[in-house]
């Protein structure tokens, strides 16, 4: 009976051990696509604040890292005018 009784605790602890590996696995895997869902958004944000100057450099700065041009912006509003002919915002004609 006695070893009846420890087969079956060896058996609770092995299943027990098997769901909490399970969890533990599931928990990483969570873990991992939360950052690589949080990479994805700071690439995505980087590239929504990068414009590219006159002189072919790509910045995310308010001046080219390059040549120190002033990032576009609407001559209105001030808005970011970068790769349009009108402002998205206020719909005034960019300069060329």
């Amino acid at each position: 009976m006695k070893d009846l009784l420890n087969k079956a605790n060896r058996l609770m602890n092995t299943a027990n051990n098997t769901v909490y590996n399970v969890n533990r696995t599931k928990s990483n895997v969570d873990r991992m696509s939360r950052d690589s869902q949080n990479k994805k958004q700071q690439k995505e944000a980087q590239k929504a604040l990068e414009w590219k100057c006159d002189c072919g450099k790509k910045n995310t700065t308010k001046f080219c890292d390059s040549c120190g041009k002033a990032k576009p912006a609407c001559p209105n509003c001030g808005a970011n005018a970068t790769g349009s002919k009108f402002c998205s915002e206020c719909g005034t004609a960019m300069n060329d």
